[in-house]
């Protein structure tokens, strides 16, 4: 955790134009800073429902970016060691907890919220698609095998399979006996699904005196100047051990902290700035909570500016999660 390493990454300044104080997230002080405390979840599995058929056109379709199984069958498919590993790998990203493993279905539930189709396995970046969507209380992720065409009965009734892994956002608590939808016949092609997994959130943080919230964001706060002026006052970092756990009053203390240090180094002319906005947020390295982290403001922001979701150092990963704003009262 102590590198020597330095940052390369830098935002873009617009030309001609005063940029804001960097707010990329500190990773030398994060480095510095004691090694966490960690903990491991159990896994759950689930299971089955029927199919339906239907017939289409011989269009295209998009390629998947997972392996086909050979042979190229469902039955291979459902079967696949290398796809089941995917669920019973995948780190349960902080501030969800796993409510189901490795269905061969996926969920049939209520307040559907939409659909992504990712790169890979990621439930870092389908739990950050859920963190983004106001109102988003679980994600279920899954593989599932996908036509490379649109089967039609008569002229490609059984074309080759593409493999695509699928987040989908809902709008409450999921459970794994939810995950019943198992496919579906296109002409004879069979449409199935494996390495379902399914996310709950948890509950926001409670309120904090003196301070109105918590507002929950997609990200970290990534504050532009406003007319002009910087309103960034810094970051404070605690990393979590047994006396630190994920509780934003601390960010609420040091906010109001370095108002008291600045109306004791006042301006030339008697002015100060006051903290009056603070984002609080887990930050975690390759999916391992590491500490909470305090960014701290003058002007509150809306959530709409919480587009920083993590960054890369090397091949380290550093993602944002549980991040949730508050506002002196």
């Amino acid at each position: 955790m102590r590198s020597a390493c330095v940052i390369s990454a830098l935002v873009a300044v617009v030309a001609a134009a005063p940029a804001p104080s960097p707010q990329l997230i500190d990773l030398a002080a994060v480095e510095a800073a004691p090694d966490p405390v960690l903990v491991s979840a159990p896994l759950v599995v689930n299971s089955d429902s029927p199919l339906r058929k239907r017939d289409e056109t011989c269009a295209p379709q998009p390629a998947g970016s997972g392996p086909v199984p050979d042979p190229d069958t469902a039955a291979a498919f459902r079967a696949s060691q290398e796809l089941q590993e995917s669920s019973s790998n995948a780190p349960v990203p902080d501030g969800y907890s796993l409510s189901f493993a490795g269905a061969q279905g996926s969920l049939s539930a209520s307040k559907y919220m939409g659909l992504s189709t990712l790169k890979a396995y990621d439930t870092l970046d389908c739990a950050s698609l859920c963190d983004r969507a106001v109102g988003c209380q679980a994600f279920n992720l899954y593989i599932e095998r996908d036509p490379t065409v649109s089967p039609n009965a008569n002229d490609c009734p059984n074309p080759a399979s593409t493999t695509n892994y699928k987040c989908t956002l809902w709008g409450a608590p999921v459970v794994g006996e939810q995950a019943t939808n198992k496919g579906q016949w296109r002409a004879s092609f069979e449409v199935a699904i494996t390495a379902s997994n399914g996310y709950n959130k948890a509950a926001p943080p409670p309120s904090v005196n003196g301070f109105t919230g918590p507002t929950a964001l997609g990200g970290a706060i990534n504050a532009p100047l406003d007319n002009g002026k910087d309103t960034y006052l810094g970051h404070r970092y605690f990393p979590f051990s047994q006396s630190q756990g994920y509780d934003p009053s601390v960010c609420a203390a040091a906010c109001n902290a370095q108002t008291g240090y600045n109306s004791r180094h006042p301006n030339a002319d008697g002015t100060y700035e006051t903290c009056s906005f603070f984002n609080a947020y887990v930050l975690s390295q390759n999916a391992i909570p590491q500490g909470l982290y305090c960014s701290l403001y003058s002007k509150t922001w809306a959530p709409s500016y919480a587009t920083n979701r993590g960054q890369y150092r090397g091949s380290d990963r550093y993602t944002v999660s549980r991040s949730y704003s508050y506002t002196l009262a």
